[in-house]
């Protein structure tokens, strides 16, 4: 029987000091609610703490603790191209790997409340970010591999009910990726050509 600690990686940007603040408090979060787990929280990592880190060194730290990490979660609604491409890394190493889940975070409060219509939304994500959302091979069974959050908060809670076998109506709980398939998220124009009729 193996000693290894499961692993969780958190992954999102830590640039500003809102976003810095926001990480640790999430690293912390991840510890007291999995004790007996290795957290790997890049804000915590020597690479981030040195004065002059090279690029292949934060790149080859990044790449081993995502690598290793049984769940990965992501703040996917950002802007912070390192934390896309660690997406990509980690959805495609999920492909290989049926005991990889990933965890989106998308936590912007404006995606729930739906547009108004005729304008135009304050808020994106890249097609091919939210198209891989719903690639089948992710999305097997009771507990898919890829599950969209709407906190990182959520995303904690999801863990644990994996960890704890509590999956019963598991993506009704935790999994709210299919909110985006509903065509007033996009926009709010009318399918047909009678509008308005004078």
């Amino acid at each position: 029987m193996s000693n290894q600690k499961t692993t969780i990686y958190n992954a999102g940007s830590m640039f500003t000091e809102a976003q810095w603040n926001t990480r640790k408090l999430e690293g912390e979060a991840l510890r007291k609610l999995f004790p007996d787990f290795e957290v790997l929280n890049p804000v915590d990592f020597d690479t981030n703490q040195a004065v002059r880190p090279t690029n292949l060194d934060i790149f080859e730290k990044d790449y081993e603790g995502l690598s290793k990490s049984k769940y990965v979660i992501i703040e996917i609604d950002g802007w912070d191209s390192g934390t896309h491409m660690e997406y990509g890394l980690m959805f495609e190493q999920a492909l290989h790997n049926s005991n990889k889940y990933l965890f989106c975070v998308m936590s912007d409060f404006r995606v729930p409340q739906g547009l108004l219509k005729g304008e135009i939304p304050g808020f994106g994500i890249n097609e091919m970010i939210s198209g891989s959302f719903f690639y089948p091979p992710l999305n097997q069974g009771e507990v898919p591999q890829l599950i969209v959050c709407s906190s990182h908060a959520k995303a904690r809670e999801a863990i644990k009910a994996i960890e704890d076998g509590q999956t019963q109506d598991y993506c009704q709980r935790f999994d709210k990726k299919f909110l985006y398939t509903r065509d007033d998220m996009y926009h709010g124009f009318e399918k047909n050509d009678d509008r308005k009729k004078a």
